[in-house]
């Protein structure tokens, strides 16, 4: 069990380090090459979370009725390998343009819904119930410090190698990570309830949405949730013409801006377990961190003056979100381990799922037309200003909801895993 784990975080952390280059090469390659507008990239950014809107219900369903989630893991990861492949040979002959990233974010974006919904499953099952916690943690720290290497290297490495090269190295990745789980000796086998169909399952996707509407807490923290996912969908896709054309920041410095994103995604996995004590309300916590990652967001558009100084600000407009971001992770697979029973984790997951990502497919394509229409800067401003506006009435309500609600079963609540793919 414990060399299945380690090999689970070789797979996990080696992956991640991949997919830092396709999320820094992709805007490059779109802003510099390609010549895109921010209407053109922030397309490119929603073509990710629109899979996710249609299948996260039926992903959720499956992924509570999948018997062998690790075949089904090395399966996505093969398709993710060709997928990306292709678009690194389609860019080095030259034939790609900005549809062939609106398909890889698609495709990129399907697979990773499921893989999200089976990840839970399988480290579930490599570990069990009480080992999930520290489990995810040390996932989690390993994948933000392969993020942190790989910012430092990707822009050098597309600036003497080109992006092409970038996106062959996450394929190369994502087969290393098929690798490591192929090599898995644990069994590969999650008893399921006879009687039951997939048809079954899927006409109950949605028992994680009616659950999230019944219980107080959670219907208001899905404003903390699906506004500052808005919000940051939105910057996201303006951050790629920000710097390239607002701030002029060279191309090999690109990915340096996000280095920092990823110390304070490892400090903030960190910080998560000491904030996460057995007297703190995770709760509160999850509430704190998402209203600190959206403020510490508008750094981002107080980026200015002098280069150096311009890029120091952008960069802890991006990494002290990440930052709040990792606690507020932990924190909310926390209040869901002591809130859904386990038989609707999987759907209750699928839903939270859905609902971020509704609100990061119109954030996306609101910031990049907000870009087109009122300048990229200005925009950045105006996201900000809306995202204020949205979460300050919420905020003492969810806070009284928070000191009401106790959980349902009287547990201690454990960190649950996230989305193993956060990076891509």
């Amino acid at each position: 069990m414990r060399r299945d784990v380690t090999l689970y975080w070789w797979g996990q952390t080696t992956s991640a380090f991949g997919s830092v280059f396709t999320a820094i090469a992709v805007p490059v390659v779109a802003v510099v090459s390609l010549r895109a507008s921010a209407g053109q990239v922030g397309l490119v950014s929603a073509a990710a979370a629109l899979p996710m809107l249609v299948c996260g219900f039926p992903a959720g369903a499956l992924a509570d009725r999948i018997a062998r989630p690790r075949r089904t893991l090395i399966a996505l990861d093969g398709i993710s390998a060709l997928t990306v492949a292709l678009v690194a040979w389609g860019l080095a002959s030259g034939v790609a343009d900005i549809g062939w990233l609106v398909v890889l974010g698609m495709v990129l974006g399907a697979v990773g819904t499921l893989d999200s919904a089976v990840y839970f499953v399988h480290l579930r099952q490599l570990v069990g119930a009480d080992g999930v916690g520290p489990a995810r943690a040390r996932l989690q720290a390993g994948q933000y410090g392969a993020a942190l290497i790989g910012r430092i290297l990707a822009g050098p490495a597309i600036v003497v190698l080109g992006g092409a090269a970038a996106l062959a190295m996450d394929a190369a990745s994502y087969l290393l990570s098929a690798l490591a789980l192929l090599s898995m000796r644990s069994p590969d086998l999650v008893p399921r309830e006879a009687g039951s169909s997939v048809a079954d399952a899927l006409r109950g996707a949605a028992a994680g949405l009616r659950f999230l509407g019944r219980d107080p807490f959670l219907r208001i923290l899905l404003v903390f949730i699906t506004v500052p996912a808005a919000v940051m969908a939105g910057m996201g896709a303006l951050t790629g013409p920000f710097l390239l054309r607002d701030i002029h920041l060279p191309t090999g410095a690109y990915g340096l801006v996000f280095a920092l994103s990823g110390l304070t995604g490892l400090l903030g996995s960190l910080v998560a377990g000491r904030v996460l004590g057995p007297r703190r309300d995770p709760r509160l916590v999850v509430i704190t961190t998402f209203a600190a990652a959206l403020l510490c967001g508008l750094l981002l558009p107080l980026s200015a003056g002098p280069l150096p100084l311009a890029a120091a600000c952008a960069a802890l407009g991006i990494g002290l979100p990440i930052f709040f971001g990792a606690i507020a992770n932990v924190a909310l697979s926390a209040v869901f381990a002591a809130c859904v029973p386990e038989d609707t984790l999987g759907r209750a997951m699928a839903a939270l799922q859905v609902l971020a990502a509704a609100a990061g497919l119109l954030g996306a394509l609101g910031g990049g037309a907000l870009g087109d229409g009122i300048g990229v800067h200005r925009a950045l401003w105006a996201l900000g200003a809306l995202a204020l506006g949205a979460l300050a009435p919420s905020l003492w309500p969810a806070v009284r909801a928070a000191r009401r609600r106790a959980p349902a079963d009287g547990a201690t609540p454990g960190p649950s895993p996230a989305p193993a793919r956060t990076a891509r």
